[in-house]
């Protein structure tokens, strides 16, 4: 007996997955993404919670493990012994070579762990399921596979697995984890969440079950629960810049900005922001009127070593030109300009050109040289008559030129996209209020109104209604 389970435990305790990594998601990259596997560069295997998991007593229910015989027995001996000399090539070459293979259960489940050790997942996958066939109750068979499964992203194959492996009575904390991931990555929170808890039982300092918790609180909206989970893994791992980052989504998720703020300015003197999440972090500031500090966020991806995504600088000029913080903006716009790596990066993508050339033209009308803004927005609309937001601007420069019909036309135009037709009915009838027409900014104003909501332009109507009023 005793000689049989060191046996069988010789075919788990070489079970360390190198290929199966774990890390931690990002702020713009995608902290809506559940904590899982990934090219991080600590591998879950090597945390002893891990490896007891996968090196527990194999035990001896003929329900759930296949029997070894004698000559199986002595071909796992020799397995063990090429493993002693770390020869894992030899190992797998005496488990292919033999004779007994195709028939073994064993030998195969064996063979797939070494495989997948190896890197050979696509093989490792196929001795899984041949082990499965031959004994369709190998709970360790099920999970190994829905572990290599998961490390190749196949969720939904892998879950079944999961499930299966739990019903033949697995409850080790890997299972449980690898289970609240699949219900993470198929949007199923509240089942995320009772499976990471419930893996922290027998793993409770893995730190995946913890981000898996925290992550799936802050989507069921219990962003306090998830704040609390960072704070307990911040006091360990206070360099660890993705923690910082992730517990700023919590805050943000609470509107709390401040804290925010200084989590991601934190990882940012880490070194361990990316550029999107910068510039992230330079929206952050402007909102709460840092504009100092926002350029310097802004500032800051034109010249770092990665590359910054060129639509996230051109959000951070609208940013800009939308808090009428025009100086900034011609700064930021010329240096976009002049940057060589992003000089005629625009012209592949249309939309990027016309955003660009609209913040310009903008610029220009606002602070710079009127008939140079014009030129640049018109030609725009030339382009693109459909191109809404330009069609806008230009209204808003006819109207600043007292060229009321102009811009009523171009309003009028604008308001036919569905995508700027609520802006376009808020301009027509400021515009109409402008020209006096009080009676006849009601109905675009209405219209504005009923499609979107907002308490500032509820009262803005009211006292056009009571000037409509007056005026007939």
């Amino acid at each position: 007996m005793i000689e049989r389970l060191f046996l069988l435990n010789l075919m788990k305790i070489h079970l360390l997955y190198p290929c199966f990594l774990f890390g931690i998601s990002s702020l713009a990259s995608d902290h809506s993404a559940p904590p899982g596997p990934s090219n991080s560069i600590d591998p879950l295997w090597q945390e002893a919670s891990f490896r007891r998991a996968f090196t527990a007593s194999y035990g001896i229910d003929a329900r759930i493990e296949p029997l070894v015989n004698a000559g199986e027995k002595e071909v796992l001996n020799q397995v063990a012994e090429l493993m002693k000399k770390e020869d894992r090539e030899g190992a797998i070459a005496k488990l292919v070579g033999d004779s007994n293979l195709n028939e073994s259960a064993a030998l195969i489940f064996t063979l797939g762990n070494l495989r997948f050790e190896s890197g050979a997942v696509e093989d490792a996958l196929v001795n899984f399921e041949r082990a499965i066939a031959l004994h369709p109750n190998f709970r360790d068979a099920h999970r190994n596979l829905a572990v290599a499964l998961v490390q190749q992203s196949q969720f939904d194959a892998a879950e079944p697995h999961l499930v299966r492996a739990l019903e033949l009575g697995a409850r080790d904390g890997l299972t449980l984890g690898l289970l609240g991931y699949c219900h993470a990555n198929a949007d199923r929170s509240q089942a995320a969440l009772q499976a990471y808890r419930l893996a922290q039982l027998t793993m409770p300092e893995e730190l995946q079950w913890k981000l898996g918790e925290a992550h799936a609180l802050l989507a069921l909206n219990d962003a306090r629960g998830s704040v609390s989970i960072y704070s307990q893994l911040l006091e360990q791992r206070a360099d660890d810049g993705a923690l910082w980052s992730n517990q700023a989504d919590a805050y943000l998720q609470l509107g709390e900005s401040v804290p925010a703020i200084a989590n991601l300015e934190f990882a940012r003197r880490l070194n361990q922001l990316n550029p999107a999440e910068t510039i992230s972090l330079g929206h952050l500031y402007l909102n709460e009127g840092l504009v100092d500090s926002a350029m310097e966020c802004y500032q800051a991806t034109l010249s770092g070593e990665a590359e910054a995504p060129f639509d996230k600088l051109v959000d951070a000029l609208e940013n800009l030109t939308r808090f009428r913080r025009w100086h900034e903006a011609g700064i930021l716009v010329e240096a976009l300009s002049e940057n060589p790596r992003f000089r005629g990066r625009s012209d592949n993508d249309k939309g990027i050109t016309s955003r660009l050339m609209r913040c310009r033209g903008l610029i220009e009308l606002e602070a710079g040289d009127p008939t140079i803004g014009f030129g640049l927005v018109q030609s725009l609309v030339e382009s693109d008559p459909l191109d809404g937001a330009a069609l806008i601007l230009l209204a808003k420069f006819q109207a600043r030129e007292k060229r009321f019909e102009e811009a009523e036309l171009l309003l009028q135009q604008a308001a036919s996209l569905d995508a700027f037709a609520v802006a376009a009915w808020r301009e027509l009838g400021k515009l109409l209020v402008q020209a006096g027409r009080y009676g006849d900014a009601v109905n675009p104003l209405r219209q504005a109104l009923e499609r979107e909501p907002d308490a500032n332009l509820s009262q803005y109507l009211d006292a056009v209604e009571r000037a409509a009023k007056q005026e007939g």
